[in-house]
């Protein structure tokens, strides 16, 4: 009943909605949104950096941002931002000529044939499923995601693919032909084919010096992804930051080691292991902590499509992997991720200890070879561009 209630109100609302229509579209006003206005990070503040700096004013932008503050120094007073939901954001999903979001645009908007609306997305490479498993949730909330799909699917003309697998996966999953999906791979990977190695270690330093890290420890994060849903958070713990697993990273890389501990925005805080760790759960750009990293501990996250462009070292965690995959499930088997994986923690220590960089950079490359990868260096500008090539033609 409630979800039934929940797709009434939005209907009710893209209703309401269209009586907004009589405010003109501005064809070069630019909204972008990344995680609902928690943050400026993802493919959307990548996307706009390309944009600004390629085209400058020629469009208006305005950011969705729940603290304005999150917006660079250097773009305020030139960039507009509203808090999610509130009355002005409406307003600009109303009447910006494109509308850029990591996470879907909102159901209840109503389609103008005078607007872009563009899936930038989150998650890369081919893993996890995008849905639970329909066994596992009510009739009534699948029957809600699949209407919140159609009407999503409806309203979006363009959606980013990181590689060949996901376009086809995702096209199926979001029900969008696969002909709206653009080859561009992931803008927020750019930084990962031509870092300043400069500019790279000066940020680090700061980051080191700002969490009280040794500059000579062995940076080792560990960012496992959510479970249940974003509407049913389930808890998340840092049991892989404990003694044994620093021992073996020591053994293997011989540095001392810092835990980073980076709870999924989805999860709830869990127990703690008790070994310390420093929390950049509210560190502002995960781009950052990856780039920053050196070894990377997960699970089942999309963080390991972008960590491999850097062919650096990364192990899984999976303790629940039977639970995990009947729940969900996996668009490629685990075993062919390009990463190894164990559901316990002396598995974990033995896979670190194991670690050949050589058979690791192979798997690599042949992984991205095999599922089609569209990283390029370029995807910024390219997306970037596609926008400016609609503007243009839309001006004629």
């Amino acid at each position: 009943m409630k979800y039934r209630l929940k797709y009434y109100v939005i209907s009710l609302c893209r209703l309401l909605m269209t009586a907004g229509c009589v405010f003109p579209v501005s064809r070069r006003r630019v909204l972008l949104s990344s995680d609902e206005g928690s943050c400026y990070s993802c493919n959307p503040r990548s996307i706009f950096e390309a944009m600004y700096r390629l085209y400058g004013d020629k469009f208006e932008y305005v950011w969705v941002l729940n603290e304005a503050s999150k917006l660079p120094g250097a773009f305020r007073g030139k960039v507009r931002t509203v808090r999610f939901l509130s009355l002005k954001h409406v307003y600009y999903l109303l009447t910006s000529g494109f509308v850029i979001s990591n996470l879907g645009v909102e159901p209840f908007l109503p389609r103008r044939r005078s607007q872009t609306v563009i899936s930038a997305e989150h998650g890369g490479g081919s893993y996890k499923r995008m849905y639970m498993r329909p066994r596992m949730i009510s009739a009534d909330e699948w029957r809600y995601i699949m209407r919140m799909r159609k009407l999503r699917g409806m309203l979006t003309d363009i959606v980013l693919a990181s590689c060949e697998k996901q376009l086809h996966e995702h096209a199926e999953d979001y029900g969008i032909a696969p002909e709206r999906f653009i080859r561009s791979g992931f803008p927020r990977n750019n930084r990962f084919f031509a870092t300043d190695e400069t500019d790279l270690q000066a940020r680090k330093g700061e980051f080191r010096a700002w969490y009280g890290i040794a500059p000579g420890n062995l940076m080792v994060l560990y960012a496992p992804t959510f479970r249940g849903t974003h509407r049913h958070r389930q808890h998340s713990w840092n049991d892989v930051c404990v003694k044994s697993v620093a021992v073996s990273l020591r053994r293997r890389f011989g540095k001392e080691v810092t835990f980073l501990y980076r709870r999924h925005r989805h999860s709830l805080p869990g127990t703690d292991s008790g070994f310390p760790v420093v929390d950049v759960t509210d560190y502002p750009d995960m781009q950052d902590l990856l780039e920053f990293a050196d070894v990377l501990i997960t699970d089942y996250s999309s963080s390991i499509w972008d960590f491999g462009i850097t062919l650096k070292p990364a192990f899984l965690y999976v303790p629940d992997l039977e639970r995990f995959e009947s729940e969900r499930g996996f668009y490629t088997p685990i075993d062919q991720w390009p990463y190894p994986y164990s559901t316990t923690v002396e598995g974990l220590c033995g896979l670190i200890e194991g670690y050949c960089r050589k058979e690791s950079t192979e798997r690599l490359l042949s992984h991205q070879k095999e599922v089609g990868s569209f990283e390029n260096g370029g995807s910024a500008e390219y997306v970037a561009a596609v926008i400016n090539d609609i503007f243009m033609k839309t001006c004629q």
